[in-house]
């Protein structure tokens, strides 16, 4: 048996440290390496060393396969365990660490390269009897003939980066126009994500759901099935919520894809963890997919209702420790569901968001688990996802587990970026969630446009945490007493606090009364308010003899407000005496988000129609393309390919037509 004493995680986030808190109840300590960017990040502080491996980018520290190396050398670890993404499912990586004699926690480089590779998975798996979704995975990689197989196998297809996996290098092609844009974009986030820009071709439905089993090896020949979990609430191919058990399947369907998934595990003979992946049709026809040769994102709801930790058996079975379990002591307990916190704008077409996290605060209850790798003063940065956390829920039931959720997302602040707290909580509320009849297109067909519903005597409730958050700052600062209550020369005459919230404003004007009372007009509407107290980052307020908590933070110019039932708030105040200062000039493209300039289509003098794409940018893993909204001619462009902007960057000039 190989021994393991110091692991080295090749990753970061929230995953580093799952990792590492398995790692120190097995009695192991653990190495983190780290960015230039991460240097102060949380996971960092918990390892038992850690050590620098500069660079920003992926490709410049994560993904440098000589860095890990020369880190695990240098720290004397045993093993390496590269979590989900980066380098987990790199067969050279494996191969490589190997060759050094550092053991690779997770499956040998041989079965990553079979099954790593989309391609070589679906001729394993049609060997194995497993039906397979039909498509293209020929070595000739043409648009011209990738067109050719799409129109052979019908559109809608999807391109699919055959490396790949999280979305990345995928794109719905509906008809041969949409083919070649969709061919390039695909092939470039291929190969900055994952170092290949091989692609396949697959059927697309419409209308599925995707369904996956855990299953795990030894190197001793056993095999086990760890059962199903249901990642159909997508967007842009990114799982957002993942349950288990699956909502979708009967016994007999879930024993038959159970089965479909051993199979393969034995056709290659897997060891560690893993994942294979289906599409499951309207008429519960299931396909395979994929597999993923590594831990799942989701693997926690697995962990919540089998019973087991995954990491813990991935250690040990690097060691050459035979499974403690089998098949028939493995059951289903119960219901968990997760939500993957990210860093981005739901309103904003889910734009990432970066900065720096004012405060944050984990909620706390029986069976609500937390995965997480930030804490108060984060910093998110545009290098990577925009994942931040795992909310994980248990419940002997899935209503009672979605009712925990609910709560569990209500109770967990996160102040000073925007995050999708807010809008997971409206997805755990659909209709079509509750009842299980949601696929992978729920969010595109009812949350294209995506506004959060909010009530005016919410927003005004807010204003008013705001306002008084400014009452309490100037009676800490010693202000003198007329100051602090309002005096006024003309006595009648309020006090203002005006804020804008979105594309709109909200209006108060106040008068104190004393100990800590106020009355408030907001509109048409008049509210009696008392501040009760302010203890960091949490107010007690009482309107109309209804006391709640706010949680509130503040940075230069915005606040930024959790309200307790209608979820966060960012307020920009407006000054009472406006500064002049330089408008945007008209016509001009605002980088909407950090990032940086992958392609620019278009260059000065170029006719453009509204609609037509601009240039491309990428910000945590992700592109987004500028797109023009009004005719007109191209007057400068500001930025060139491979650059990198902020948030707020002209890009393009416009003369409208």
């Amino acid at each position: 048996m190989k021994t393991i004493k110091k692991i080295l995680i090749a990753n970061r986030g929230e995953i580093a440290i799952r990792v590492m808190r398995t790692a120190r109840e097995m009695g192991i300590k653990t190495v983190a390496v780290f960015s230039e960017v991460d240097k102060d990040a949380l996971f960092t502080t918990i390892a038992d060393e850690a050590i620098g491996i500069g660079g920003n980018a992926a490709s410049e520290s994560y993904l440098d396969q000589n860095k890990i190396i020369e880190a695990a050398r240098r720290t004397e670890a045993d093993a390496i365990h590269p979590g989900y993404g980066f380098l987990s499912e790199n067969a050279s990586f494996a191969q490589r660490c190997a060759d050094e004699g550092i053991i690779f926690i997770g499956p040998s480089a041989d079965v990553i390269s079979k099954l790593g590779s989309k391609i070589k998975a679906k001729e394993i798996a049609k060997k194995a009897g497993v039906p397979c979704v039909p498509g293209y995975n020929g070595k000739e990689q043409s648009a011209a003939r990738l067109k050719y197989e799409a129109e052979e196998i019908g559109f809608p297809v999807l391109i699919k980066a055959s490396e790949g996996g999280g979305g990345k290098g995928m794109r719905i092609v509906n008809s041969a126009d949409e083919l070649e844009a969709a061919f390039d974009a695909a092939k470039r986030e291929a190969e900055k994500s994952f170092g290949d820009g091989s692609l396949l071709l697959e059927k697309y439905f419409p209308k599925a759901k995707h369904i996956e089993f855990q299953i795990f090896g030894d190197e001793h020949g056993n095999h086990l099935n760890l059962f199903d979990r249901e990642c159909s609430m997508q967007r842009r191919y990114q799982k957002v919520i993942e349950e288990s058990p699956s909502p979708s399947l009967d016994e007999d369907l879930r024993t038959r894809m159970g089965e479909a998934a051993l199979a393969i595990a034995k056709a290659v003979d897997y060891t560690s963890a893993g994942t294979v992946e289906f599409i499951l049709d309207e008429q519960k026809n299931f396909y395979f997919l994929e597999v993923n040769t590594r831990l799942q994102v989701e693997h926690p709801v697995t962990e919540m209702v089998v019973g087991v930790d995954l990491v813990q058996m991935q250690i040990a079975t690097a060691m050459g420790v035979a499974l403690s379990i089998d098949q028939e002591m493995l059951m289903q307990r119960g219901h968990s569901i997760e939500c993957r916190i990210c860093a981005e704008d739901p309103e904003n077409n889910f734009f990432p968001s970066t900065g720096k996290i004012l405060y944050a605060e984990a909620p706390f209850s029986f069976f609500t688990r937390i995965d997480s790798g930030i804490e108060t003063e984060s910093e998110v940065s545009m290098f990577y996802d925009s994942m931040l956390a795992k909310l994980i829920v248990y419940g002997e039931n899935r209503s009672m587990a979605i009712q925990k959720m609910e709560l569990a997302l209500e109770g967990f602040p996160i102040l000073g970026i925007t995050t999708n707290v807010d809008f997971l909580k409206e997805l755990i509320q659909h209709p079509n969630f509750e009842d299980g009849t949601f696929d992978t297109k729920l969010i595109e067909r009812d949350f294209s446009s995506y506004k959060k519903l909010v009530a005016q005597s919410q927003l005004h409730e807010t204003a008013i945490a705001a306002m008084l958050s400014e009452w309490v700052l100037r009676k800490n600062n010693g202000e003198v007493a007329h100051s602090l209550n309002g005096w006024r020369n003309i006595f009648y005459q309020p006090q203002i606090f005006e804020a804008e919230f979105g594309s709109g404003k909200v209006k108060l004007e106040y008068r104190y009364q004393q100990d800590g009372k106020f009355e408030v007009k907001a509109g048409e509407e008049t509210y009696a308010v008392e501040f009760f107290s302010a203890d960091g980052n949490i107010f007690v307020i009482e309107i109309d003899n209804h006391r709640s908590r706010f949680y509130l933070a503040k940075n230069e110019t915005e606040y930024f407000i959790q309200h307790p039932s209608a979820g966060t708030f960012r307020l920009k105040q407006v000054p009472r005496f406006v500064e002049p200062g330089n408008a945007d000039a008209k016509g001009g493209y605002i980088a909407p988000m950090p990032g940086e300039i992958v392609k620019v289509l278009v260059k000065v003098g170029d006719k453009i129609q509204s609609g037509k794409g601009l240039l491309v940018m990428s910000s945590m893993k992700m592109e987004t393309t500028i797109e023009a909204h009004t005719d007109g001619e191209v007057e400068e462009v500001f930025v060139a390919e491979k650059s990198f902007v902020e948030a707020g960057t002209v890009l393009v000039k416009m003369k409208a037509e």
